[in-house]
């Protein structure tokens, strides 16, 4: 029970915290600086990450270099005449020269044309001129429809939907045949 006088319950430190004086827009911007800040940290990582990924990269372009200099010091102008001129020779990304095996199954089966629709015409549908005919009249109805239910800007008229525009339209075309 409080007493009257007793102001010992609203004398406690946490209620006069330095953070508490601060004002709400304050907090808001010291929350804001700790998020931006983080968000730096972040990049920097992720640059520098990037950074040695491709000091990896060049590292290793430059190995695969070198081993395709060795063995092209090895190889005679003729060797590399054929190399260049061979489909069936290949030099990899690492720098070494290797064969290509004859084409792999898959490559055969899609340059054999054995599953192309060559040869087949399938039966395609003619449109029924009756379709053709109503859907043609009933453009013209949705043409006039919202014309009618329309204003000049283009917006629909206060109280009509979208579905009164189609009804309308149907409307006109029941008159029309």
């Amino acid at each position: 029970m409080v007493r009257p006088g007793d102001n010992s319950l609203f004398e406690r430190e946490d209620f006069n915290r330095p953070e508490d004086r601060r004002s709400f827009f304050d907090r808001e911007e010291d929350d804001m600086r700790r998020e931006s800040d983080l968000i730096d940290e972040i990049r920097r990582d992720r640059e520098d990450r990037e950074r040695e990924v491709a000091e990896d990269r060049r590292r290793m372009s430059a190995e695969a270099e070198a081993r395709l200099l060795a063995s092209m010091k090895k190889l005679t102008a003729e060797d590399l005449r054929t190399i260049v001129n061979n489909a069936n020779i290949k030099v990899t990304p690492s720098g070494t020269i290797s064969s290509r095996s004859s084409r792999s199954g898959r490559d055969i089966i899609r340059r054999s044309g054995q599953f192309t629709m060559q040869g087949f015409d399938l039966p395609t549908k003619k449109p029924r001129k009756k379709n053709k005919k109503h859907c043609k009249n009933l453009s013209q109805c949705l043409r006039q429809a919202n014309a009618e239910l329309r204003t000049k800007r283009g917006a629909i008229r206060k109280g009509k939907t979208q579905a009164d525009i189609m009804r309308r339209a149907q409307k006109l075309l029941r008159k029309m045949s």
